[in-house]
């Protein structure tokens, strides 16, 4: 049935059923009969709002999920292709069905909408079956296809099919090459949240962070339960993820905050990354073995986890140091980060590798000379740090101006 063929009476012996079910529950009951209305003044921008108010914002425990399939089934996909087609979808994901249910729901929408779209803008099948290059333009650069697209490869993911997944995906990805195209917050949002989850069903962790960062900074908003499960995942990418050393754009994020009360069964989490973050051996071990309890996905990577921990440890330790005398033995490295003497040369060069420092090795003298670190986010401590540094420095130079001064002072007069 067509959205020009519903009968208005269907749809308010729907909503009258529906409402005859919630007489229980007032508010429910109200936000019904403004649908009906809205329905009836076919106000469908108004209507798009209160399905939102529904969906979103109304609390979701007092809406049982056999409502929501309901809602969907019995009067959205009525008069769907009269909405905004993004809404439709995120009302579908909305409506809680089943994943499989959920995809084929998504690929009949997917349909309807591509046949909607050629009647509204009257093109026709060239006479050899193939389609007009106007119109195949037109659903290349359609958003609502594109975002339609973006949750059918999600889906595909949560099934395990892997290989549509790419067959959808490959026609779309090329358009977020760019991270300043034109598409809008939503969509990209979308794009990175499905690349986030492959990446995590691949155990990418390197490829995870980076993505699932760009999905927080493209998201509009998320539930508290959404933002406790991404900053999870972020924190296990940070730790797992074999060239992730920089930590900052986590730290500094509010998403943070969702596990860093002593009442979050992740706390824990909390304290392993700020551990990592400032280099802090006996801080991060601590936690750690709280970790392994925890999660068996850490304790499986206890080895890297390690080393991990001993990289971080040898950047704070470099950063310590005065910036006019970056210079550091092997003895001094090997008693921060507790590495045996005969490995220190093998972390420094691992430390090159991985392009977190430059400098070079006296190897007669065994003495490690830093002329370059990785800038990173730093806590207060660090900052004290940074600031004895700086103040050194700043004494130095007014040493070295009065050295200057005092060996040329009729110089300087005579300027």
């Amino acid at each position: 049935m067509s959205a020009m063929d519903i009968d208005s009476s269907d749809v308010s012996t729907v909503l009258a059923t529906i409402r005859s079910e919630l007489d229980s529950n007032s508010e429910l009951v109200s936000l019904f009969y403004q649908l009906e209305d809205y329905y009836e003044r076919k106000l469908w921008h108004q209507l798009t709002q209160q399905l939102d108010e529904f969906y979103g914002n109304f609390d979701q425990d007092q809406i049982p999920q056999d409502l929501k399939h309901k809602v969907y089934t019995q009067f959205i996909q009525q008069f769907a292709m009269k909405l905004n087609l993004i809404k439709v979808v995120d009302f579908l994901i909305g409506s809680q069905f089943s994943d499989e249910t959920t995809l084929d729901k998504l690929n009949s929408l997917r349909s309807e909408y591509i046949k909607y779209l050629k009647r509204e803008h009257n093109f026709k099948d060239n006479e050899d079956g193939s389609q007009d290059p106007e119109f195949t333009k037109l659903l290349t650069n359609d958003e609502s296809l594109i975002y339609i697209d973006l949750q059918i490869s999600r889906f595909y993911l949560l099934l395990k099919n892997f290989e549509q997944c790419e067959v959808t995906m490959s026609k779309i990805e090329p358009k977020f090459e760019n991270l300043n195209n034109d598409l809008s917050a939503k969509i990209n949002a979308a794009y990175y949240q499905t690349k986030s989850l492959e990446y995590k069903l691949h155990e990418n962790y390197n490829a995870y962070y980076a993505n699932g960062l760009l999905f927080l900074s493209s998201v509009p908003s998320l539930t508290s339960a959404e933002k406790v499960q991404l900053c999870y995942d972020l924190c296990i990418a940070a730790l797992l993820g074999d060239k992730v050393y920089n930590f900052g754009e986590l730290i500094l994020h509010d998403i943070l905050q969702e596990i860093a009360s002593q009442e979050s069964p992740y706390n824990w989490l909390y304290n392993l990354i700020q551990a990592l973050n400032a280099g802090d051996l006996s801080s991060f071990n601590r936690w750690l073995s709280v970790a392994f309890t925890k999660s068996p996905q850490l304790q499986s990577h206890q080895v890297f986890i390690k080393q991990k921990i001993i990289i971080m440890a040898l950047l704070e330790l470099i950063s310590t140091k005065s910036t006019t005398n970056k210079r550091i033995s092997f003895k001094e490295i090997s008693e921060f980060t507790g590495t045996p003497l005969n490995d220190v040369e093998h972390l420094i060069i691992k430390c090159f590798s991985l392009k977190l420092i430059q400098g070079y090795i006296n190897q007669i003298d065994e003495i490690l000379v830093i002329t370059w670190l990785q800038p990173r986010i730093l806590n207060l401590k660090q900052v004290h740090n940074l600031y004895t540094h700086l103040v050194d420095w700043d004494h130095k130079v007014e040493q070295l101006g009065n050295l200057v001064y005092e060996s040329g002072g009729t110089v300087w007069a005579g300027i």
